[in-house]
This record gives C-alpha cells, structure tokens and sequence, in this order.
C-alpha cells in the first residue's frame, strides 16, 4: 500500500477526493440527498436549479378586480329601446292607411309624409335612435371601466338589440330573471311590429288587385 492512500469503510481514496455515503467526490463536488451538484447549482426537493431561479409550486397570479357600475343608462335604454319600436309602427300604420288605388296614383298618399303627426313622430323616432347609440356608447363606456369584457355588448348593441340587456346581466353578475323577461317581451313586440308591417303591406297588394 503506497505512502498517500488511505482506507474509508473499505473503499480507496486518491489524493484529496473525499467518501460521502460511500460515493465518490472531485474537487468542490457536493452531495445533496444522494444527488452531485455542479458549481453553484443547488438542488430544491430532488429537482436541479441552474443560476438563481427560484421555484414556488404554489404560484398565485392576482385575479382582475371589477368596480361597481351604475344602471340608469341601462335602464333609459330600457325605455328607449321598446318605445322607439311602437312609434315605428304607428308611423308604419299611418302611411299604409293613407296608401289606396286612387292615392298611389295620383301621388296623393305622399301628403300624409308632410302632415305635422307624420313629422313629429318621424322626428321623435331619429331622437330616440340618437339617444339609443349614446346611452349604450356610455353605458358601455362605464362597464369597460371596471375592466369587463364589452365585445359581447357591443356585438349585441349593433346586430343584436333585444340580446344587449340579458347579456349585460350576465357579464355583471346580475339576477337574471327580469332581464330574460324583458327579453323575451321586447323580442316579442319586434316580432309584431314586422307581423303588423307585413299585413298592412298585403292588405294594400289586396286592395289594389
């Protein structure tokens, strides 16, 4: 046996290399848990970080905090939405009434276009329209504020009226019984409005044959 090897539990050891466990070490070579770190490389529950990267299996991410928001916009929309509806239709009934054979002939029926009822309730029905696009703009303004998602709004704003306040309920959390019956109201008095158009337009096919 030579002068600098030593005997540990058996085992041979050279130089400066050192036995933990019965496992062999290099240089600065340490062992944690059984297993070989290199450099500054530490071990963390049997897994290898290299550098400083820090592991936390509990990673928390913040949810997105919503604001209050106020309903009177909504609810004026609420008002404007169904009253716009039946003043269409009463100014619809007004010129098929005024619509005969003998009127569409000689062009007469085009007076009840200039009469003061035909042009107060024209005149209210583009109020109602301009206040509608305003009211929903801020409305949806406000809600985009306590940071919703208002894509679905202002998609059921353009293309989909009666489908905005059921929706709005839903983005909000909001009891959804009302809204889904009003819904379902609104629905049905666009429906008559186009029903109604539909038999005064074949009524006045009929009377001219």
């Amino acid at each position: 046996m030579d002068e600098n090897q030593n005997m540990n539990n058996g085992q041979q050891t050279y130089g400066n290399q050192q036995y933990n466990n019965g496992q062999q070490t290099y240089g600065n070579q340490q062992y944690n848990n059984g297993q070989q770190t290199y450099g500054d490389q530490q071990y963390n529950n049997g897994q290898q970080m290299y550098g400083n990267p820090q592991y936390n299996q509990n990673t928390w991410a913040p949810q997105e905090q919503h604001g209050p928001v106020s309903d009177i916009f909504c609810y004026l929309l609420l008002i404007i939405m169904p009253l716009r509806e039946i003043i269409s239709m009463v100014s619809a009934s007004s010129i098929f009434q005024s619509m005969t054979y003998e009127s569409i002939m000689d062009g007469s029926y085009m007076n009840v276009m200039y009469s003061g009822n035909y042009v107060i309730f024209s005149l209210l029905s583009y109020a109602l329209l301009a206040a509608f696009i305003i009211f929903v703009v801020i409305d949806i303004v406000k809600i985009n504020k306590q940071n919703y998602k208002i894509l679905g709004l202002i998609l059921f704003a353009i293309f989909l009226k009666p489908g905005y306040y059921v929706w709005r309920a839903h983005l909000l959390k909001r009891k959804m019984a009302f809204p889904i019956v009003y819904t379902v109201l609104y629905s049905l008095l666009i429906i008559a409005e186009i029903g109604f158009s539909m038999m005064q337009a074949f009524g006045l096919v009929m009377n001219m044959m």
